[in-house]
């Protein structure tokens, strides 16, 4: 599949410009969480959104070509939400040691988040499931590892920059396995596995 139909597969068909529109965005959107954790992603269907949502079917395929696009909209409303977070992580760190405490510690709130929001992890099954999802989702994380490292080249050096990367990425892509992990456990297990975790990240995310 070439990159055209990719885009036209996940890519948002119209903007909405007037309040109205924007309300029927609204509607399909919050329709479609509401399914999603009824039914699961895999056992929803076009038409059961539209008729949550209550707009026909039509009007649905207006703003979405599939509902593979209904789960990247959700993914970026997601990842936008995620931003500020991330960008504080490092902010304004002195020491490689500072920037561990500040990556462990940060690992609660994400988890936190996560717990609450409980689409997100029904999400990431979905976009770790579909090929072209899953590319999105690989590129979020390029671009989290770029925004680490504008907040941590003073303190690590270009040369290490593509070791560091690798074992940045991998810190990320584990934390992610440990967060669907926990918020799927009793508070009591869930605790006793982040702590483990948030010791392992003190020890092992600059050890490239």
């Amino acid at each position: 599949m070439n990159d055209q139909m990719v885009e036209g597969r996940l890519q948002l068909r119209k903007k909405p410009q007037q309040e109205r529109s924007i309300q029927r965005l609204e509607a399909i959107l919050e329709a479609a969480v509401e399914l999603f954790l009824e039914k699961g992603i895999a056992e929803t269907t076009m038409s059961e959104v539209a008729q949550r949502a209550g707009i026909s079917i039509g009007s649905l395929y207006q703003f979405f070509p599939q509902k593979a696009a209904v789960i990247k909209a959700l993914h970026d409303r997601f990842s936008a939400r995620l931003d500020g977070f991330i960008r504080q992580i490092f902010l304004g760190v002195d020491t490689l040691e500072e920037a561990s405490e500040r990556a462990a510690g940060s690992l609660i709130e994400l988890y936190a988040l996560f717990r609450q929001e409980r689409i997100y992890m029904t999400l990431w099954q979905a976009i770790v499931a579909d090929r072209d999802l899953s590319q999105i989702s690989a590129d979020y994380h390029e671009y989290v590892i770029a925004c680490f490292y504008r907040d941590l080249s003073h303190l690590v050096p270009e040369s290490d920059y593509p070791r560091f990367s690798v074992n940045l990425k991998l810190m990320i892509l584990a934390t992610g396995e440990v967060i669907r992990y926990t918020t799927q456990q009793e508070e009591d297990v869930a605790r006793e596995h982040l702590d483990q975790w948030r010791r392992i990240l003190r020890v092992s995310l600059f050890a490239y």
